[in-house]
């Protein structure tokens, strides 16, 4: 798959109650899959901030040992109706999506490593910072309304507060040692 396929039209939704209820249900189906080349799967992502608008697209970080041994399995993924990137735009992240309705995207990394402990970072820092989701929720929006109205227009025009939100967030999560939230 060419990178170019990547791209897609987005919309951005006010939080939906169901998300967590929808992620349950594709972790058990991603796990029944993956069996025990899973170490971890998390929701993470906008679905997994309560209050926070996003893409309607439901995100699971699944854990690894490493990255070779779910390079292996992601067929198991497109089994199952995912499409799959590979190892596309980010090091050491594997990315496959299925869209529905409900949408899904899937990011294979090993657990521990910079990409699935800065993920997890945002996540507990958004839902530990009602401040900074209104903050993030603003820029969404900002950028919606700014004409992103594909993915990559739509990261692009966000990307300096992403990358300022995960500094922060990584500056939180080493400064508060102890266990996280789990999804």
């Amino acid at each position: 798959m060419k990178t170019s396929d990547i791209d897609e039209p987005i919309t951005l939704v006010e939080p939906d109650p169901r998300w967590p209820e929808i992620y349950a249900s594709e972790a058990e189906r991603v796990r029944g899959a993956l069996g025990d080349v899973v170490t971890r799967l998390e929701h993470v992502g906008s679905t997994a901030v309560p209050g926070l608008v996003g893409k309607p697209i439901v995100d699971l970080l699944v854990g690894v040992r490493s990255l070779d041994e779910g390079r292996v399995a992601t067929p198991r993924l497109v089994a199952l109706g995912y499409e799959d990137f590979g190892e596309v735009f980010i090091p050491d992240r594997l990315y496959l999506r299925r869209r529905g309705p409900p949408h899904f995207n899937v990011a294979i990394a090993e657990e521990g490593g910079a990409f699935f402990t800065s993920q997890l970072a945002v996540r507990d820092y958004l839902r530990a910072h009602p401040d900074e989701v209104k903050a993030y929720a603003d820029e969404k929006r900002k950028a919606y309304a700014h004409g992103a109205r594909l993915f990559s227009t739509y990261s692009q025009q966000k990307n300096a507060f992403v990358t300022s939100l995960v500094e922060r967030a990584l500056a939180w999560a080493n400064a508060s040692p102890g266990p996280r939230t789990q999804a």
